[in-house]
């Protein structure tokens, strides 16, 4: 809980905007906001086709999926912790400019923000795989949704449907949630059952009568290193757990539901993850992946398409509609994650003030509508510059988050002069446990960023570091222009960090 000192300073700031957030949603809610934007084109896409960006993880790819959730402990610990502290709109950067200092931590908030809008993009971009999977499978003979028109046309109908669907209000956004999770159960359940009944001798003799030969099995020498890139990719995703911190400013009895629901939404994407991941490459192994990439039918290598090959033609046609949906839906979490954002920066004049109000239905519309904006121009990205670079970017921005949070709680635990200056502080870091998980943290977010933030054979313009290092730049020049906005109105740009944001 908030210390009363902290609780009193944030009660003394009014709230700006002719209408502020609604706190109406649960710790259910928070939980199914991680899993409905965990679950999606991550498992489903990025996962079974891993190997084309690091063929040699081999047979370690369904390890590096429990492993990558396993080293988010310290992230899912100190997010619960500040969450139960600070919980606002917008919470991660928040946390990040309260820790350590408007400028760091508006720069890292801005690679995230990037991160997210790159996210959207791929997701709208893998919306057309998913939906093409879905016609072959109901027996449409057209592969159109996934030409460069398909995927440009359904990604831009899917961002803006969700964007709607947002600007009806946050309580619609709960609804779609339940009805989220239940979809991601089902999907998940068709894999595990079909995956787990499936013997390696009967998938192959599908898989030759799709693909045209017979891949042949090969001895196993596995890369650790690129099972440790792999493990920096999974981050993608697990991403989504990032999207039940942006509810803070909407979620009642926020200081006990925020921890609840967060813990829950990691734990529930981490069995699922582990069980599909070990279900698909128990029917269809590591070695028959590979040749099946470097054949040309890549195409094959969705979780729904190769789910599609095993099951009876039923299940198969009820599979791909329904991954189709669910990859469309995760669009809805990153969207509310990003306006937030957008809406918190409104809030301490990173951008200007109107992104801070809200419509009639308590939704933040100008934010909204940005971020929807921003995300075509990654979803352009992905239909002509590849879709591993909107993916290896979010990774790369989850894990710098991940190391700065680290070090955020390091200087409010052991910096005198900065912690003094800081009513939550105490709170904060308050246990000796928090502070070996804010090291944590930091050392395995420094692993991470080295694994993924070069892609081979990539173009500089397209390379995550190059993208992230433009970010970075256009944050900095936003933050120099809110303070030298806040010395011209005679304010201390720097003393509202030392503060919580208005609840």
């Amino acid at each position: 809980m908030a210390s009363s000192e902290a609780r009193d300073v944030e009660t003394k700031r009014p709230v700006r905007g002719d209408r502020g957030l609604v706190r109406t949603l649960g710790a259910v809610a928070v939980a199914l906001s991680a899993v409905a934007q965990e679950y999606g084109s991550g498992i489903n896409f990025v996962m079974p086709r891993s190997l084309e960006s690091y063929p040699a993880a081999e047979g370690l790819v369904p390890l590096a999926m429990l492993v990558a959730g396993l080293v988010l402990i310290p992230e899912v610990v100190l997010f619960a912790r500040y969450s139960a502290v600070m919980p606002r709109a917008g919470s991660t950067y928040v946390w990040l400019t309260r820790g350590l200092g408007p400028y760091a931590g508006f720069a890292i908030a801005f690679l995230w923000f990037i991160g997210i809008c790159g996210a959207i993009g791929f997701l709208a971009f893998a919306a057309g795989t998913f939906i093409d999977d879905a016609a072959q499978a109901s027996g449409l003979a057209t592969h159109w949704f996934t030409t460069r028109s398909g995927h440009l046309l359904t990604g831009l109908a899917a961002i803006w449907l969700i964007t709607a669907l947002h600007l009806s209000g946050v309580r619609n956004y709960g609804y779609l949630l339940y009805v989220a999770g239940a979809l991601v159960v089902l999907a998940a359940a068709i894999v595990i059952v079909t995956g787990f009944a499936t013997t390696p001798e009967s998938a192959m003799l599908r898989l030759t009568d799709a693909v045209g030969f017979r891949p042949e099995p090969r001895p196993s020498q596995p890369s650790w290193a690129a099972f440790v890139s792999v493990i920096g990719l999974f981050m993608f995703a697990y991403g989504g757990l990032e999207a039940s911190t942006s509810l803070g400013g909407e979620v009642a009895d926020a200081h006990r539901n925020m921890p609840r629901g967060i813990v829950a939404g990691w734990a529930i994407a981490l069995v699922l993850y582990t069980l599909v991941s070990y279900a698909l490459f128990h029917a269809v192994p590591w070695w028959s992946a590979i040749p099946i990439l470097e054949s040309g039918h890549g195409d094959l290598l969705t979780t729904p398409a190769l789910i599609g090959l095993l099951a009876p033609r039923a299940i198969a046609v009820f599979l791909n509609i329904l991954v189709a949906v669910i990859v469309v839906k995760t669009i809805a979490p990153q969207l509310l994650d990003a306006s937030r954002f957008l809406f918190a920066w409104a809030e301490d004049g990173f951008i200007p003030h109107r992104f801070a109000s809200t419509n009639a239905a308590r939704a933040p519309a100008s934010a909204i509508v940005l971020a929807a904006s921003l995300s075509c121009l990654f979803l352009i990205d992905a239909v002509f510059g590849g879709w591993q670079i909107g993916v290896t970017l979010r990774a790369v921005s989850i894990a710098i988050v991940f190391s700065a949070l680290g070090l955020a709680t390091a200087l409010l635990a052991w910096w005198p002069s900065w912690r003094r200056a800081r009513a939550f502080a105490a709170d904060c870091t308050r246990g000796g446990w928090v502070k070996g998980i804010a090291v944590c943290a930091v050392l395995i977010g420094v692993v991470l960023i080295a694994s993924v933030v070069h892609e081979r054979g990539t173009a500089w313009y397209f390379q995550p570091w190059f993208q992230l290092a433009v970010a970075a730049l256009v944050s900095v020049l936003l933050a120099m222009l809110a303070n030298r906005r806040a010395i011209s109105r005679g304010e201390d740009f720097f003393a509202r960090f030392r503060i919580p944001p208005p609840q």
